[in-house]
């Protein structure tokens, strides 16, 4: 894939200092390769460098222009406040870079996640065309053209491509996928496939296996995490219903006989609550699983 106008900028400018960043950091290739960026190590840093660069100087422009507006508008410039502007341009770019960083890691991941949530499905479609005698390539070609299997589909796709474009026999073909490829359950799939056509045994009976495998793991995981989601239902109730509840009544009455004022309640009310139902929203709906 060619390289944009501003990635070809980014390396003339960064590439010496991204090339020995790379060879430091050998995980940054191995992730972009996981994660399908067609990008090498040293142009990717180059990338994240110019990119952070541009992130300093509009946080710099940025706290300039709140030191001078700020007491313009009658606020006064009080020390924390003074260091707070002057470490926002520090602090931007900091984030910056650390996200650009560990963006492909965080790619990888997700396309590994997604190749392990659709794998138990993709299997049993492997499972039945190899049934009817159908040869590997023809059944990564046709499990390339199933999008419904996400990542999968994708890999497949490459699979087929190394076959039929490059020039590689199948078992070559999938040693290359168990390289580049996020997920471990995908590797080790691809791996008793080689093992099984290298000893010469029968492909259709391993596919077979492994799919009926791979769905018992996919239904534990969904009896896992049902359990999971009953013991979540209970400390909702606790800490973000009867917890606070309690605590609202309590106080009312304390603020009715005159012991408080009303800021404790109202912190509970309108800072307590919305963040703790957000927290649990959240946190489901990371956990919840593609079905």
């Amino acid at each position: 894939m060619a390289l944009s106008k501003f990635q070809r900028t980014s390396y003339r400018f960064f590439g010496k200092a991204a090339e020995k960043m790379a060879e430091k950091n050998p995980k940054l290739e191995d992730s972009l390769r996981k994660a399908r960026m067609p990008l090498t190590g040293a142009v990717y840093i180059s990338w994240a460098l110019a990119n952070t660069v541009i992130v300093l100087i509009v946080a710099a422009a940025f706290s300039v222009a709140a030191a001078f507006l700020l007491p313009a508008v009658g606020i006064k410039m009080m020390p924390q406040i003074w260091l707070l502007v002057a470490s926002l341009p520090f602090i931007f770019t900091m984030t910056a870079y650390m996200v650009l960083m560990s963006s492909p890691a965080s790619s990888a991941k997700a396309r590994g996640k997604n190749m392990n949530i659709h794998l138990p499905y993709a299997l049993n479609y492997i499972a039945a065309m190899a049934s009817a005698g159908i040869n590997p390539d023809k059944i990564f070609a046709s499990l390339a053209r199933q999008k419904i299997y996400g990542e999968v589909a994708t890999e497949a796709l490459w699979i087929y491509k190394d076959i039929a474009f490059s020039g590689k026999d199948t078992v070559t073909a999938m040693k290359s996928a168990v390289q580049r490829s996020p997920s471990t359950k995908f590797q080790d799939f691809l791996q008793g496939a080689i093992t099984t056509v290298t000893s010469g045994g029968s492909l259709q009976s391993y596919f077979s296996a492994k799919a009926q495998q791979f769905m018992w793991e996919n239904r534990q995981e969904q009896k896992s995490f049902i359990d999971m989601m009953g013991l979540m239902a209970e400390t909702y109730v606790t800490t973000a219903v009867a917890g606070p509840l309690f605590m609202i009544v309590m106080m009312s009455i304390m603020s009715m006989l005159g012991g408080q004022g009303p800021g404790q309640l109202m912190m509970i009310i309108y800072l307590l609550l919305p963040v703790a139902n957000a927290g649990f929203v959240i946190g489901l709906q990371s956990m919840i699983p593609e079905v």
